[in-house]
Order: structure tokens, then C-alpha cells, then sequence
């Protein structure tokens, strides 16, 4: 398709993840409910950086970004399943890309993962 983002760039499967709802967990905690939203997703998946979080537990903190072509229904608030890695992302922020002729062209994701 042309005016967007190569096909041959995108290497990577991944499942997008919506909540639909939230129940009570083992803890009597919110939980919320995650569904698969659309799967099979061609994207790029790229580390960025790692830090670790010390603030009340030492857990590593991953910062990737993900490309996707511009069709791709994604949202700030779903969640990214990666299914190769058996890795979840948290979603943290979207950034829209168009062309010169103000079509839709690419959309990147800042993603988190939680080690």
C-alpha cells in the first residue's frame, strides 16, 4: 500500500489487548479484565533503555517503542502482548505520523515493560 509505513520493516507478531471490565482478584483487589482486541499485528518491536525501580520494590523497568503501520487500532490505555517473548507492555503513549498529503502514515508506541 503505498504512503505507509514498509511492510518489510515490520518483523514482529503481536496481540493488542483492551480491558473490558474489572473483578475482584484472590486479594480482594480491583483486577482489571483484559481481551484480546486484535492479534496477529505486524509491527517493530525496540529496546530503548532499562532502569530499575527502587521506589518500594527493585523491579527493572524496559522502555521500547513499537511501529505500526497507520490502519492499526490502538489506543494510551490497551496493551501490547508480544507473542514470541511471552512479554506484556504497557502502553504509555501514541504518536501519529501522515504523509505529505495528510493521510494516516505510521503510529509509534512508548511501551513499558516490567521485568
Amino acid at each position: 500500500m503505498a504512503g505507509s509505513y514498509p511492510e518489510r520493516l515490520l518483523i514482529h507478531r503481536v496481540t493488542i489487548q483492551r480491558t473490558t471490565g474489572s473483578n475482584i482478584d484472590t486479594r480482594g483487589l480491583d483486577s482489571d479484565i483484559w481481551s484480546d482486541s486484535s492479534t496477529n499485528i505486524p509491527c517493530r518491536l525496540e529496546f530503548l533503555s532499562e532502569t530499575e525501580n527502587r521506589e518500594g520494590r527493585n523491579t527493572v523497568i524496559e522502555n521500547w517503542a513499537g511501529y505500526f503501520n497507520g490502519i492499526v487500532d490502538l489506543k494510551a490505555s490497551d496493551r501490547i502482548y508480544w507473542n514470541s517473548e511471552n512479554k506484556y507492555f504497557e502502553v504509555s503513549s501514541l504518536r501519529k505520523s501522515h504523509n505529505r498529503v495528510g493521510r494516516l502514515f505510521s503510529v509509534t508506541a512508548d511501551l513499558i515493560y516490567f521485568e
